[in-house]
């Protein structure tokens, strides 16, 4: 998106949008040939603007030009957001699950492009928007991702299974994640399942969505986050299921040859790894949660 000004016949000079724009590249300058004395003004000498949008959802008579975006979108949800009920807001959130059971069913196409559209619409820092999806459908090439992956925990396990590699060669809070019992356990019981002919990695899913982005500051897995948790509540919304595959996500950010085959661009780090698909499993109820450490200051 691209702000082009502001249309002077429509504006009211209500301030507003002055007040609203964070990079202050809003103002009212005098301007003697104008009937009210002043003009409101968009100056972004050194393109500090965020494209944030704020202006243009502020603006009470649509006075803010801009370009190369879709239109705005009003409603009376967007004016009172608070009007949708906090219970319903908890009950959505409490509602979801990590679904690890799929019905053998592919999901539509438009099915997945409305939760893709939910996730852009995900707020991000300094606006950046700097996610790229990759949808795989195709169930050999998940197979195939899944099969990468589980090689990788596989030599891995055989790695640290060796007494003199674990200690000789492995330090610090590594050495002792893999002499933790159950970190051996698991991937012990990781590679069994694989041997029984079984994806403990996309759980036969018929959906993988990864996310890629630039690295930028600390920021970059932050924003990643918010998006696929917007995802996820669409989905469910949609009947679908999903679950975010953290072991997935951290294979392909260590093992180069495995962000190659995905295709992943460099420069770009994989921040993300979902599935999708519909649930083969019905929850009754929401588990309970530990409660939150806060120190009030």
């Amino acid at each position: 998106m691209q702000i082009k000004g502001i249309d002077i016949e429509k504006c009211t000079q209500c301030g507003a949008c002055i007040q609203e724009c964070a990079p202050d590249v809003i103002s009212k300058f005098v301007d003697e040939t104008n009937p009210k004395g002043t003009v409101v003004k968009y100056d972004d000498p050194y393109d500090a603007c965020s494209r944030c949008g704020h202006c243009l959802a502020i603006c009470p008579t649509e006075a803010i030009d801009y370009s190369d975006a879709e239109p705005t979108f009003a409603s009376e949800g967007v004016k009172k957001p608070q009007d949708v009920p906090y219970s319903t807001i908890m009950e959505i959130i409490r509602a979801r699950r990590s679904i690890r059971q799929y019905k053998d069913k592919p999901v539509p196409k438009e099915e997945i492009e409305a939760v893709l559209e939910a996730m852009r619409y995900a707020p991000s820092a300094s606006n950046e928007q700097n996610w790229e999806y990759m949808v795989f459908t195709d169930r050999k090439q998940i197979q195939t991702f899944s099969k990468k992956v589980t090689s990788v925990i596989e030599l891995t396990h055989k790695l640290v299974s060796n007494k003199i590699i674990s200690n000789v060669f492995i330090w610090g809070n590594t050495r002792k994640l893999v002499k933790d019992p159950s970190f051996l356990y698991s991937m012990g019981n990781l590679i069994k399942k694989v041997e029984e002919g079984k994806d403990p990695i996309f759980f036969n899913a018929p959906c993988v969505i990864v996310l890629h982005s630039p690295v930028y500051g600390n920021m970059a897995g932050c924003d990643s986050g918010i998006a696929l948790t917007h995802g996820m509540l669409a989905a469910q919304s949609r009947g679908l299921g999903t679950c975010w595959i953290g072991i997935a996500q951290e294979t392909v950010q260590r093992i180069k040859k495995l962000a190659k085959w995905l295709g992943i661009p460099k420069g770009r780090k994989v921040w993300g790894v979902m599935i999708l698909g519909y649930p083969k499993v019905k929850f009754l109820r929401a588990p309970p949660r530990k409660p939150l450490a806060i120190e009030w200051k």
